[in-house]
């Protein structure tokens, strides 16, 4: 059932309304960059940053659920991506590699983090000289994700990641309900 879950989470994440193509895009990959997936659930951008920064790149699927990253762990094994490596963290400390990250994606998640401030400081000593951070979240309106509270208000957004030492290089306007910004530690 939970596997069913990610599935269809997978399924979304991939839809074209969902618009994985664009959003792959504008991320600037290349082959042989380090890429942290932040909240990878059920892996679809995990594998698909896996094939575009090849076999010299290097995938971190990060999230705090083990039975997620087990299933990750298994897409990658039979998309024969040997690139992708799960990390499972517990708390404000990434086991990831300092001065290592050439950008952080994260989807859906930043609305999660308690205290996105800290959190984006703990992680700044992980990315290269010029790292990048991606973030897509929901916007606060009137509808149903909002009233579930997974939203986030995008000036609230920049100014905390502004707080955190990061500037803000690319807002992109392309997602209906997302917002998308890439920020650079600074």
């Amino acid at each position: 059932m939970r596997h069913l879950l990610l599935r269809i989470l997978n399924r979304n994440a991939g839809s074209k309304r969902s618009k994985a193509e664009e959003i792959l895009k504008h991320l600037d990959l290349a082959k042989g960059m380090s890429v942290v997936d932040l909240g990878a659930g059920g892996g679809y951008f995990t594998m698909e940053l896996g094939r575009r920064v090849g076999p010299t790149g290097k995938v971190y699927a990060v999230d705090v659920k083990l039975m997620i990253l087990d299933f990750i762990r298994d897409q990658a094994a039979r998309a024969g991506l040997h690139n992708v490596v799960p990390v499972l963290v517990r708390s404000d400390d990434f086991p990831l590699p300092e001065n290592g990250i050439d950008l952080i994606f994260l989807r859906n998640v930043y609305h999660h983090l308690p205290r996105p401030v800290a959190y984006f400081q703990k992680l700044r000593p992980v990315l290269r000289k010029n790292g990048r951070v991606a973030v897509i979240d929901y916007k606060k309106g009137v509808n149903w994700i909002s009233l579930l509270g997974h939203s986030v208000n995008e000036e609230q957004l920049i100014q905390n990641m502004k707080m955190a030492g990061y500037r803000l290089m690319e807002s992109l306007d392309f997602l209906p309900l997302q917002s998308f910004h890439v920020f650079q530690a600074g």
